[in-house]
């Protein structure tokens, strides 16, 4: 039973362990000051966090102590890579929250501001990297996908082998479409988040309000591609379930066992799928412990 704990809640519990490292070492002095913003961070991250972990249970729900209505069951199969891009875009939807108002200044700022002004541009080459590679997943998976028999979902995967048929599940148009769908607006929720974050005039503690606006803008950049991590966590791991479908026929020459052409990517696809939930879960949680203020050192008086 351990083992199966390990296999289905172990890359979210090294995720956690992840973040809470970067906290330890280097998240205390980028954490937001308590506020609204930081608040809305909190939040934003125990959504996706709490989501991602429910998703976990509803997937292995031989072992949760209580029963699970079988309508939901069957919504979550349906709409489970769906699920977590949507919590993504409600998330990234809160860190661009407060949005402030333009404030009147005496004096003009000459320096243009864009929605990448308070952030670094090898931020963007990982969600950039993740998103083709979700992109490229979504066209080869859906492209071997076939209408299932009974509903005509492209969600079934089969092999004809000499006049024997095999077939299984796989992450087919069915599934794909919404979700790419989803990360579309993801894409542009956190490009108008960043453009909210950037464009208000500075306020009079120059260095203390870019210092947040960067860590604000981190966060929504940082966000955005741990859903993409997660995403392609699960996507890998169905991938793998994919993969590992087998079976025998009998011939007059005895048993004979057949297998995917991509079998062999199983424990590939395996690793992977725990690599990036581990990964997504991290910046996840990394994002949250950001909303957690720091404590300051305050300023010593000597006495003369």
């Amino acid at each position: 039973m351990t083992q199966v704990y390990l296999l289905v809640f172990g890359s979210f519990g090294a995720g956690i362990v992840l973040a809470s490292v970067w906290r330890l070492t280097r998240g205390r002095a980028s954490a937001l000051p308590a506020g609204p913003a930081s608040r809305l961070t909190l939040t934003a991250g125990l959504i996706v966090l709490l989501g991602d972990l429910a998703t976990r249970a509803m997937a292995a729900t031989p072992l949760m102590p209580f029963d699970v209505p079988s309508a939901l069951s069957w919504w979550y199969l349906d709409y489970r890579f769906t699920v977590p891009v949507v919590a993504g875009v409600l998330a990234v939807t809160l860190l661009a929250l407060p949005v402030h108002a333009r404030r009147g200044r005496c004096t003009a700022e000459l320096t243009r501001r864009s929605l990448v002004s308070f952030a670094r541009p090898w931020w963007f080459v990982p969600l950039g990297a993740l998103l083709a590679l979700v992109v490229l997943v979504t066209i080869v998976a859906g492209a071997a996908s076939q209408p299932d028999s009974s509903t005509g979902r492209y969600m079934s995967y089969e092999v004809d082998v000499g006049g024997y048929t095999m077939g299984t599940n796989i992450y087919g148009w069915f599934y794909s479409v919404p979700a790419i769908v989803s990360v579309g607006v993801l894409l542009v929720v956190a490009t108008v988040g960043m453009s909210f974050v950037a464009r208000p005039a500075l306020a009079e503690d120059r260095q203390a309000d870019i210092r947040v606006r960067t860590a604000r803008t981190r966060n929504i950049v940082a966000a955005t591609t741990g859903v993409l991590l997660l995403l392609l966590g699960d996507i890998c791991g169905s991938l793998a379930g994919t993969a590992s479908l087998r079976s025998t026929f009998a011939t007059s020459e005895g048993p004979v066992s057949f297998w995917t052409t991509f079998s062999a990517l199983g424990p590939a696809l395996i690793a992977a799928s725990t690599l990036c939930t581990a990964l997504g879960v991290a910046l996840w949680a990394a994002v949250t412990l950001s909303g957690v203020p720091g404590r300051r050192r305050a300023p010593v008086t000597v006495g003369s």
